[in-house]
């Protein structure tokens, strides 16, 4: 179900979804998803499903630039 989600959302949504996972914005990647002009709009669980799928996918990885301290 996520996965045809995901292959639902534009590449521009989906890009900037995997950057708001990423840097660990979990609530704006739900919304990013949720508006993104999918239909039927998918509900808050799928877009949670899939947000948690994407950190999955994405572990290990951090925000480009991002030292762990402030610059």
């Amino acid at each position: 179900m996520t996965s045809d989600l995901w292959a639902a959302l534009p590449a521009a949504v989906r890009e900037k979804v995997d950057e708001l996972v990423v840097e660990g914005r979990s609530v704006q990647a739900v919304f990013a998803v949720r508006s993104s002009g999918v239909t039927p709009r998918p509900g808050l669980r799928a877009c949670q499903d899939l947000i948690a799928e994407r950190g999955a996918v994405l572990a290990g990885r951090s925000e480009p630039g991002s030292s762990g301290s402030p610059s």
